[in-house]
């Protein structure tokens, strides 16, 4: 009797270990259990950018540090070519992109878009002096200029859809050298994000000049579909709190000194350039 009674009490055991086993790999896969947000960004200063120790920076990444600040949280921030970001980002949950542009395309895929981080006005450059005078984007069409824009991003897209002969490139650096080299006509970009890449490559500002203005609008940080709802909440409300706190009129201050341009935060806009060399349509 005591052998059986030993035997039994060794299956017991074993089948409250495998119970025990089994609630937790339910657990580890629970939505109540959630991974932290990956932080995936760009380069596209000074939004986003590597400074020269190869730390990220920027305005955009200023906002991240804050709410981790807020959070407690010590997760690294991935910076990698836009192409190879947004393709995580389409295909993971849990993916934080940053910045982008909010489009109807993206709302469709189940993006959800925390919050503006930087307001852009978006045009061509071209090297000073070019003679080149662009009033639509049909007008660049038709007098054949080629262009050169970041690999994977919707201004590319717009300018291949317009059917611009476009070049494309890793990064924004990349796009500004090509440009003064004579290899294309016009760079897709914005005053304020050419300012710091022209200075970053060492070149003069007074290089290039606005040829066209397409637009204003604002880059997001963006939150890949299928994302947990209490963790991208969580994000969220922080925000808000960091936003309302007027920590960010502080942040622009401190990059106006380091970047040498004006910037203002305006919570409906993210920071923007309070004089762009693109708005002169006021």
């Amino acid at each position: 009797m005591a052998r059986v009674a030993k035997k039994s009490l060794s299956a017991s055991t074993f089948i409250l270990a495998l119970f025990g086993v089994w609630i937790a790999v339910l657990l580890m896969g629970s939505p109540a259990i959630s991974q932290e947000l990956r932080l995936v960004t760009s380069p596209w200063p000074p939004s986003n950018y590597l400074d020269d120790e190869g730390q990220p920076t920027g305005l955009s990444v200023a906002i991240i540090d804050a709410i981790k600040d807020k959070l407690g949280l010590s997760t690294p921030i991935e910076v990698i070519p836009w192409a190879r970001g947004y393709k995580i980002a389409q295909s993971e949950p849990n993916i934080l992109l940053f910045t982008a542009a909010r489009t109807p395309e993206r709302e469709e895929m189940g993006f959800t878009f925390i919050a503006p981080a930087v307001m852009w006005t978006h045009g061509l450059l071209a090297k000073k002096d070019s003679g080149i005078d662009i009033q639509s984007l049909e007008g660049a069409r038709l007098q054949g200029v080629t262009a050169v824009g970041v690999r994977g991003s919707w201004q590319v897209k717009l300018l291949q859809e317009s059917g611009i002969d476009t070049v494309e490139a890793d990064d924004q650096e990349t796009c500004a050298r090509m440009l003064l080299a004579g290899r294309v006509d016009v760079w897709i970009t914005s005053q304020l994000q050419a300012s710091v890449v022209l200075e970053n490559i060492d070149a003069e500002q007074s290089s290039v000049e606005p040829v066209f203005i397409h637009r204003r609008s604002p880059s997001y940080l963006m939150v890949s579909n299928g994302t947990d709802p209490q963790l991208l909440k969580k994000w969220q409300d922080a925000f808000d709190e960091l936003k309302n706190s007027g920590a960010l009129h502080t942040v622009a201050e401190e990059w106006s000194e380091q970047l040498g341009i004006p910037l203002i935060y305006d919570p409906e806009e993210g920071f923007s350039a309070k004089n762009d060399g693109f708005n002169t349509t006021g």
